[in-house]
């Protein structure tokens, strides 16, 4: 009897197991549809497109299916702009500084070449959602924002969680030489003074053509009233490359509106160097370093326009990309 006893506790245990086993086999969570486009400090999604001469471009926004099981079915995921979202944003972060809006993208400047619909097939949770760029006549010196949502529809659930099922895709063009710049190293002294320098840590270099990028002048203040006035555009020369394989050449330095007042000067050698050099640890990972000597006078015409001040403007800045060299892709393998 005792025997019996045990066998029969035994296979009581199995088949409670055996059933624990099947629930595993059922979708455990609602399966649902979001957009994979998380958003980072200043509450937008960064995607990067390569600068074109001709402004062609062009992204791609993952769409996932989540939940614990493979997805079992097509699903034609609905996405269209979000016209409401972007100036509620502005008005809650920005509040009346209407010069620090985003803006969003005229449609003549993007397209969808699936007309809004991201396919995703049984037996895959991710797709890609296509959209094409032709941006011919953007105005570069503004901050662009094109706002996405995943429509309702019958046939799915949108994921309702904040930056799951809308997205702020806040567009950055890049160049080789545009990103954010360690700046710590240039010195800005009043007139021809060597005493007291003023500096700031990061500069970000933004595109304006293939060659040229664009910051702002001194320590001016990336968010001020009357920072487009201060707009230094430098633009890299034909350069050389030596037997290590260091490319070094000439920075042309000069004011984005020649026009105004600001009257930015450059003087000395303004020149660039880059090279590239192994990961220490990570063999598939290479860094590009690029480095630019600058020397440069500019004049501030708007803290006290009765008593404008002229600056020099000397050092250098640096910045470092990773470039993945298992991708293919050589604008997907940089690592933001």
């Amino acid at each position: 009897m005792k025997k019996l006893y045990i066998l029969g506790m035994m296979l009581g245990v199995c088949a409670i197991f055996s059933s624990c086993n099947d629930e595993w086999k059922d979708e455990l969570y609602v399966e649902m549809v979001s957009l994979k486009a998380p958003l980072g400090s200043q509450g937008v999604h960064d995607i990067y497109v390569r600068y074109q001469s001709d402004g062609s471009g062009s992204f791609l926004l993952p769409v996932i299916v989540s939940g614990s099981q493979e997805n079992a079915r097509n699903i034609d995921v609905k996405i269209s702009v979000d016209n409401d979202t972007l100036d509620t944003f502005n008005r809650e972060k920005y509040l009346d500084r209407k010069d620090l809006w985003y803006h969003q993208l005229p449609e003549q400047f993007y397209s969808f070449p699936t007309n809004g619909v991201c396919h995703i097939p049984a037996g895959k949770n991710t797709e890609t959602f296509a959209i094409d760029f032709n941006l011919k006549g953007l105005d570069l010196n503004e901050k662009w924002v094109l706002p996405l949502t995943i429509d309702k529809d019958p046939s799915y659930v949108q994921n309702i969680r904040k930056g799951y099922y809308k997205a702020l895709l806040n567009l950055h063009l890049f160049n080789d030489y545009s990103g954010s710049y360690a700046s710590n190293a240039v010195s800005v002294f009043i007139g021809e003074s060597t005493k007291d320098p003023a500096t700031v840590a990061t500069r970000e270099l933004r595109v304006i053509d293939d060659r040229t990028v664009f910051f702002y002048a001194g320590t001016w203040w990336e968010e001020d009233e009357k920072r487009n006035q201060y707009k230094v555009a430098v633009r890299f020369g034909e350069g050389t490359i030596d037997e290590d394989g260091v490319e070094t050449g000439p920075l042309e330095v000069f004011a984005v509106d020649p026009m105004n007042p600001t009257q930015i000067e450059p003087f000395g050698n303004c020149h660039y160097r880059r090279s590239v050099e192994p990961h220490a640890t990570l063999p598939h990972i290479e860094k590009h370093t690029t480095t630019i000597y600058l020397n440069y006078y500019y004049t501030d015409n708007t803290s006290d326009p009765d008593h404008p001040i002229r600056y020099r403007a000397t050092g250098s800045m640096g910045t470092q990309r990773s470039i993945n060299t298992l991708i293919p892709d050589q604008d997907q393998a940089i690592q933001w």
